[in-house]
């Protein structure tokens, strides 16, 4: 689990315990002010464990005998409270702490004779923090519910698609790889994907489905334009030539993260070192997957063959050995769309 993610779910269950109990501070205050006998009855339900405590101390009574008092007295207690607050408060349990989770009681943990396990609604919060870190903002919209092969031209036309079946066949062939990607994620074996088309032909609808599956299996991912990538590459190496200390998740999980999504390669500044910092980033990512899922899907306008132009051949080797490539064909989605309405 992603440390940060787990500091975050921490962080908001502390959150949820200290409304939890200043909450209840104002009910209690609230009661008290209300009905003064409820008070008084809080006071005696006190008091009285050192009474009988006492009382065995003094041999006055026998330990049985006074717990069995002691039960009686603070079961008696407990009801004239509960009637009042029936009675005023309409709620028996107006001064009982209320949790956001009643089963784990707002810890994320619960305990049984099997042990301590998650609690479901600590692997929900894991789930929505996922969502929130991974950088994808219309996964509601953009899924495999939400999927139409009807988008996509189903018409063989190589010297306007590129392609020698229809862009129908296509799209459906990416779809079951993109399935397949999902369900064996932990397979070291499993190469990551590398999507290329002209803007408008579903690339990023495609990543989306499958950050949404996989965000809902409780996976971590992170989306990443090629230029936010770089950036954040290069706002790190400078804060680190100048010696500051500070903490980068984000720079982090670009290595660590599961899931990482390159969005529009070659849309970045054309600096000498992108160069160098993609291919440290394929490098690390393909040896740290060795170790646990750390996958990646690129998507760019550019061509499998155009690619050295920009990177080298080294890259381009790489992904050519590490990615299965596939090319996006057919019409400009979001203009068929309009034409539709």
């Amino acid at each position: 689990m992603s440390k940060s993610v787990y500091n975050l779910i921490k962080s908001e269950y502390e959150n949820r315990q200290k409304k939890s109990y200043e909450l209840l501070s104002k009910r209690r205050t609230l009661a008290y002010s209300k009905v003064p006998l409820i008070e008084e009855i809080d006071k005696q339900i006190k008091v009285s464990g050192l009474k009988y405590t006492k009382m065995i101390l003094q041999k006055s009574v026998s330990f049985d005998k006074a717990i069995e008092q002691l039960l009686k007295k603070i079961s008696d207690l407990k009801e004239e409270k509960r009637q009042l607050l029936e009675k005023y408060f309409n709620d028996p349990d107006f001064l009982e702490l209320k949790f956001y989770c009643e089963q784990c009681q707002d810890t994320g943990f619960t305990v049984s004779s099997n042990g301590t396990k998650k609690c479901f609604c600590f692997k929900q919060q894991y789930i929505d923090n996922l969502f929130n870190q991974s950088n994808l903002k219309l996964l509601d919209k953009e899924n495999f519910s939400h999927f139409n092969e009807n988008y996509y031209p189903d018409v063989v036309d190589q010297s306007k698609y590129g392609i020698k079946i229809t862009p129908r066949e296509n799209i459906l062939k990416i779809k079951s790889r993109a399935l397949s990607f999902i369900d064996n994620i932990d397979n070291p074996e499993e190469k990551n994907l590398f999507f290329s088309g002209p803007t408008g032909v579903g690339k990023t609808f495609m990543i989306n489905c499958i950050a949404k599956e996989l965000l809902e299996k409780g996976r971590t991912v992170l989306y990443q334009s090629s230029p936010s990538l770089f950036n954040t590459i290069n706002q790190y190496n400078l804060k680190f030539q100048r010696g500051e200390v500070f903490e980068d998740t984000v720079y982090k999980n670009i290595y660590n993260v599961e899931l990482l999504i390159i969005d529009d390669l070659g849309t970045e500044s054309q600096t000498a070192a992108r160069y160098a910092e993609l291919l440290n980033i394929i490098n690390i990512r393909q040896e740290n997957n060795i170790l646990h899922p750390c996958k990646t899907i690129v998507s760019t306008n550019i061509g499998i063959n155009k690619l050295n132009q920009y990177y080298g051949e080294r890259v381009v080797s790489r992904i050519i050995g590490g990615f299965d490539l596939f090319k996006f064909a057919g019409q400009d989605i979001r203009m068929f769309k309009k034409s539709l309405e």
